[in-house]
């Protein structure tokens, strides 16, 4: 279990896509097939979907490292604030993204949602192999091997430098 702190910012990032998404939602069966607007729910149904896998495997992640949830490590707060943060650029990059798109009504949010879910499932990808090198790694790692095991979530690295 992780701290409630830590999913804060979390939380307020998947707060920007829900008002939106309820909108698509209960708009599903009004629109025909092919609309921007069922299209819309559709994807929004999809980003939730992916959005709460996401959520899941990150919590897995943050439990291969064990410790206390109750007083969580600084790399245990810094991970969950990253992954939060993280989040939320992809929100405001991919709503850009679709915005540039030049489409009209409501199709730029469903190519915003369609990098998000594109974004996520990239995301999820890496979180799954940091966790399984982390579990493969055992609970007697040491601290440069579980950094190892993490070092595929961040962009930089300090290879070179």
């Amino acid at each position: 279990m992780i701290d409630a702190r830590l999913l804060a910012p979390l939380a307020a990032a998947m707060l920007l896509v829900m008002p939106l998404a309820t909108l698509a939602q209960d708009a599903r069966d009004e629109w025909p097939e092919g609309s921007a607007m069922h299209t819309l729910s559709v994807q929004s149904g999809r980003l939730q979907a992916h959005r709460a896998e996401l959520e899941q495997a990150h919590a897995g992640l943050l439990e291969a490292l064990g410790g206390d949830p109750a007083d969580p490590s600084p790399l245990v707060r810094s991970l969950a604030s990253h992954q939060a943060q993280l989040l939320a650029y992809v929100h405001g990059d991919c709503e850009l993204a679709g915005t540039l798109t030049g489409a009209g009504g409501a199709w730029p949010t469903v190519h915003g949602f369609s990098c998000e879910i594109e974004s996520i499932a990239a995301r999820l990808e890496v979180v799954r192999a940091a966790t399984a090198c982390l579990r493969e790694s055992g609970p007697g790692a040491r601290q440069y091997e579980q950094f190892g095991c993490l070092q595929p979530l961040v962009a930089w690295s300090m290879e070179g430098n």
